[in-house]
């Protein structure tokens, strides 16, 4: 993501503005939309089963390439107003270091669950997108298989989590 904006919107309608900015009527402003999602497993005592979640709820990042046509384009569109619940729509320039975040896990669309140990107290992720990430752990819950970060974006403080299943625990 080279020119990397978010916009705040009305989380509940988020997928069909989304699908709006993926639309035609953005093509030549925007190289790519999406919502940051992740795998998560879920028990709901039937077993484990997979389901895709938001990461940060209410924002789309976006890859922008003409930046005041886009911003054009998205005061004239009465559709996402609308959706939007007539609020006013809130830009974002994502800096280096949100940058950095997301091309940590590959700005891929949906971030796959990892897998670890506890070995002598310390998180070691074997396998996954959070192997090489473990000083951003800032708590485990090894029920519910997530890991949990502080994380301090150029436009929000958010607490946001991922999948991380401990296979192992050595003292």
């Amino acid at each position: 993501m080279e020119n990397g904006f978010v916009i705040q919107i009305d989380y509940q309608n988020e997928s069909k503005i989304l699908d709006i900015l993926n639309s035609d009527l953005f093509s030549d402003c925007l190289k790519r939309s999406f919502i940051l999602k992740r795998k998560q497993l879920k028990n709901f005592g039937q077993g484990w089963q997979m389901h895709v979640v938001d990461v940060i709820r209410g924002f789309i990042f976006i890859d922008v390439i003409d930046l005041d046509l886009f911003k054009r384009k998205l005061s004239k569109c009465k559709e996402i107003f609308e959706l939007n619940n007539h609020q006013k729509i809130r830009l974002f320039k994502l800096k280096k270091h949100d940058l950095g975040f997301l091309n940590k896990f590959n700005a891929t669309v949906v971030i796959e669950n990892s897998t670890g140990d506890i070995e002598n107290g310390k998180i070691v992720v074997k396998e996954g997108p959070l192997m090489g990430n473990e000083e951003m752990i800032r708590k485990v819950d090894r029920h519910k298989r997530l890991a949990f970060f502080k994380y301090k974006f150029s436009f929000n403080d958010y607490d946001i989590c991922f999948g991380l299943e401990i296979k192992n625990k050595s003292v």
